[in-house]
């Protein structure tokens, strides 16, 4: 009896590791940054491809470029006044990231956003 309750346990969890695995974050994810600079991602997955764009301190839209998302985690680019940020991220549930920026213009930081509704 306690093997087939243990069996059936183990089940489950093989079946909600894989869910939260297949979590899509493609669309709209807003934020804020210290409280204070709003920022907002448009994402798309293709694959294990990552999309999207976001909107510079000027107000143009951004392209991400080198992107990917794999499980849980995430990376990209952004090219913001003739520079490179490298961006990462971890999916922390389906409706929430933390991303992390080292070196940026504000020193190293992370920062979280959350699916739009």
């Amino acid at each position: 009896m306690k093997i087939k309750k243990l069996t059936l346990a183990l089940m489950a969890m093989a079946i909600v590791t894989v869910a939260y695995a297949a979590t899509d974050i493609s669309g709209h994810w807003k934020g804020s940054i210290n409280n204070e600079i709003e920022v907002a991602y448009d994402f798309k997955v293709d694959g294990q491809k990552l999309s999207g764009s976001t909107k510079g301190p000027d107000g143009n839209t951004i392209q991400l470029t080198d992107g990917w998302f794999k499980d849980d985690s995430l990376a990209f680019t952004l090219p913001i006044m003739d520079q490179q940020f490298k961006m990462t991220g971890k999916v922390k549930s389906t409706d929430q990231i933390v991303l992390y920026m080292k070196g940026g213009p504000m020193g190293d930081m992370s920062y979280v956003i959350k699916k739009a509704k």
